[in-house]
């Protein structure tokens, strides 16, 4: 069954903190990108947009972490699933022990909207890059429809997660 925190208290409040300044810095990211590498010069594009995005992906990497996070997972009930043997790891084995280590609660739903903003922002762009000239406009529709479709998708993860449990 999903869970609902309560964002504003105790250990709720440094995860949400988390998320929101993992967000930003994929903005931050996205502002570089549009000043120097799309020579975007406007300051409502370059900062009051990707405002507007930070809470939307914000907003939807929490309703992920909510629909798709068990409480005992949350909680870190974790169960060893096998014990490892104690030897020593080849370099190459080291990346395992690395992906081993992340907690993947906490990782997935950023990865997943991420990767939904990346998707929609640069197929948007692509495809208008084309068709309008002034690359402020294409830039403000690209990221507001990798926003929107960020929410969308979150939307529809947690309503066929509640199916589920129902």
């Amino acid at each position: 069954m999903p869970i609902k925190l309560m964002w504003l208290k105790g250990k709720n409040l440094g995860l949400g903190l988390i998320f929101l300044g993992i967000m930003t810095l994929l903005q931050v990211i996205f502002i570089v990108i549009a000043q120097y590498g799309l020579n975007i010069g406007s300051k409502f594009a370059v900062v009051l947009i990707p405002i507007g995005v930070i809470i939307a992906t914000f907003y939807a990497a929490l309703v992920i972490f909510e629909s798709r996070t068990e409480m005992s997972q949350y909680r870190g009930n974790f169960q060893k699933k096998h014990q490892k043997s104690r030897k020593k790891v080849a370099n190459k084995n080291k990346f395992k022990q690395f992906i081993d280590k992340i907690n993947w609660v906490y990782a997935r739903p950023l990865l997943i909207i991420s990767g939904i903003f990346f998707g929609g922002f640069w197929i948007t762009y692509l495809i208008l890059f084309s068709l309008v000239e002034d690359q402020t406009i294409v830039y403000v529709i690209a990221e507001n429809v990798g926003a929107i479709l960020s929410l969308v998708i979150a939307t529809y993860m947690e309503t066929s997660m509640h199916r589920k449990t129902r």
